[in-house]
């Protein structure tokens, strides 16, 4: 007779091993999202999050089955990838509100689609944290902006209509997460061996 709790056996838990190299490194992307780490340094901050996770993850795979751990790998990287990128928006759907602030700078860094970086102040002469950035030059010093922020300053501030091509992205990611845990915890299974 089969004993029921062999399912519980360290070995056939040995995929959390994995699950928790992609946790650390969604929880560093998580950091990453934030003003916590300046807009330019992000893409640095990603590639050693995913260095370390590469590196990490080469230890914590070793007998795990090729083609879960594949598939978890590259789940786990569009996770990670995913967590930098809609952390901020996600922050600021579930906390955030509008305010009407100025600009009081504008400076030019990044990609196309985040070049133009703005800083802000509220009608009281509250600096407003984080930056507004845009890829097309719409704003100069001195213009009212609506824009919506975060509290605590975790988020960067964005315009209404950049944080509505974000709905619901938490949700997606949440989902996305399970996926991965799911197939972090295939990869792990031992290969059963034939009994004589």
């Amino acid at each position: 007779m089969r004993n029921p709790l062999r399912a519980l056996h360290p070995r056939r838990l040995r995929g959390v091993r994995l699950l928790l190299v992609v946790t650390a490194a969604v929880v560093a992307a998580m950091v990453g999202g934030t003003t916590l780490i300046g807009a330019e340094f992000r893409g640095l901050v990603m590639g050693l999050v995913l260095a370390a996770g590469l590196i990490a993850g080469w230890f914590a795979v070793t007998g795990f089955r090729p083609l879960w751990t594949a598939a978890a790998g590259l789940i786990g990287f569009l996770l990670v990838v995913s967590v930098m990128v809609e952390t901020g928006p996600s922050i600021l759907q579930l906390r955030g509100g509008p305010v009407e602030a100025r600009v009081t700078s504008v400076r030019e860094a990044g990609s196309a689609e985040d070049r133009y970086h703005h800083a802000l102040t509220t009608a009281a002469w509250r600096p407003v944290e984080g930056e507004l950035t845009t890829g097309e030059p719409g704003y100069r010093v001195g213009d009212p902006v609506t824009v919506v922020e975060d509290p605590n300053g975790l988020a960067d501030p964005m315009l209404p209509s950049q944080l509505t091509e974000h709905r619901q992205s938490w949700l997606a990611l949440i989902v996305l997460y399970l996926v991965t845990a799911v197939l972090c915890l295939l990869a792990g299974r031992p290969r059963e061996t034939a009994t004589p």
